[in-house]
């Protein structure tokens, strides 16, 4: 094991001091009852400290919950949704709600289309539903269009299975993505710190 020179151990005091400064404004358990909505939740977050901790196991737990509660269309619960899988799961707390900004107010008609389109695929694919009414063009349609083509109820289902099982198939590739981002580069930090 090498010694650490003066000039190591400067930078990592700075990246440690930058990694300090974002995560200031962020709860801690220590100051997680001065927030509005969580306070509530303060016993319960003392408790539990795995949803605190950036251990290996806590991060990709956190990963796979923040990616599956974001790419489901339940917008406005996504946060409790993370929060509560997070306690059950034993994920990081922070990361999987912060992961629930992938889809924000810019973002959501987007992914929502994606979603729809991958789904749609599946279930042509694997003949689970056939319509005879693409909703990527009855969109385009006049308001009143697309009210009559969308109001069967076979319609809204196919939408409905279509916007969840392109959500999965997306936030399984996507968690598996990141799972992988974040196993990299942590190998690579610790070979750096050994270094």
């Amino acid at each position: 094991m090498e010694i650490e020179t003066p000039e190591q151990r400067k930078s990592r005091y700075s990246r440690i001091h930058f990694i300090k400064k974002l995560l200031r404004p962020l709860p801690r358990r220590s100051n997680i009852h001065r927030y509005p909505l969580l306070k509530y939740f303060a016993g319960t977050a003392r408790k539990r400290s795995y949803i605190w901790e950036f251990r290996r196991r806590n991060v990709i737990a956190a990963i796979w919950i923040g990616w599956f509660v974001a790419l489901i269309p339940m917008y406005g619960l996504q946060m409790l949704a993370a929060f509560i899988l997070c306690i059950y799961l034993k994920g990081n707390c922070l990361i999987a709600m912060a992961l629930q900004w992938v889809t924000n107010p810019i973002t959501i008609p987007p992914i929502l289309f994606v979603q729809y389109k991958i789904g749609d695929f599946l279930m042509r694919t694997f003949g689970l539903g056939k319509l005879d009414v693409d909703f990527a063009e009855a969109v385009s349609k006049s308001g009143y269009e697309l009210l009559r083509q969308i109001s069967s109820l076979d319609v809204i289902f196919h939408i409905a299975f279509s916007l969840i099982s392109g959500g999965l198939l997306i936030s399984l590739v996507g968690a598996t993505v990141m799972t992988w981002v974040y196993l990299f580069f942590g190998k690579t930090g610790v070979k750096a710190k050994k270094a």
